[in-house]
């Protein structure tokens, strides 16, 4: 937008919203649920109940190793990049928004080589059995069909196809109406009645010449 804040603008605001969250600044976001999620996967699928939810395009039956899971996982990182730019964080908790996007970089793999396939639904219902798997089901299908929206500029996101000149448009009215960041009065310097410098101008002007 190159519309630079300065920074008598933003502490003001920062305080402002400090104790609007009253000083509460642990957050949650969906990137420490995939982390979370990815690890106990690979612990998981390890097991004899996990070994039966993987499948390999080329037909192996080898256990998971360190580095299999990492294509989804990076893939479900990249969709929150998405997400946290988004009016779907406001919608869904953290824990949904991660498993769904999970869910979303798990279909994206399909068919590659090497690369594991995994029923993540099949996961959900051996790790959490006294779940609701059918809602859980239905739930997640809608959020994974909203992530799959974000690249079309849908729900607010605001990485892909932003009309710039709207966007320029709001600023530029919300500029007008804002209450913080209100900018100190620079000190006009004193001049005495011929119109010169007063003593206090000059003694400054003399103490930055002495060594």
């Amino acid at each position: 937008m190159n519309s630079p804040v300065t920074t008598a603008e933003i502490i003001p605001a920062e305080v402002i919203l400090l104790s609007g969250i009253n000083f509460e600044l642990l957050c949650f976001h969906p990137y420490k649920a995939i982390l979370a999620i990815t690890e106990d996967l690979r612990t998981y699928l390890k097991s004899e109940k996990g070994r039966s939810l993987v499948q390999f395009s080329n037909g192996s039956d080898r256990p998971i190793i360190g580095q299999d899971l990492k294509p989804m996982h990076d893939d479900a990182q990249s969709i929150v990049n998405d997400v946290i730019v988004s009016d779907i964080s406001l919608l869904y908790t953290p824990g949904q928004i991660g498993l769904a996007a999970l869910m979303v970089a798990n279909e994206k793999q399909k068919g590659k080589e090497n690369i594991p396939q995994i029923d993540l639904m099949g996961y959900l219902s051996h790790r959490f059995e006294d779940a609701d798997i059918p809602r859980m089901r239905s739930l997640l299908q809608e959020i994974g069909t909203k992530l799959q929206e974000l690249k079309e500029g849908k729900h607010g996101c605001a990485n892909h196809k932003v009309d710039m000149l709207k966007l320029k448009g709001i600023h530029k009215k919300l500029k007008k109406c804002r209450i913080w960041g209100i900018k100190e009065k620079k000190k006009k310097k004193r001049k005495n009645a011929s119109g010169e410098d007063g003593p206090d101008s000059k003694r400054a002007k003399s103490s930055q010449k002495s060594p």
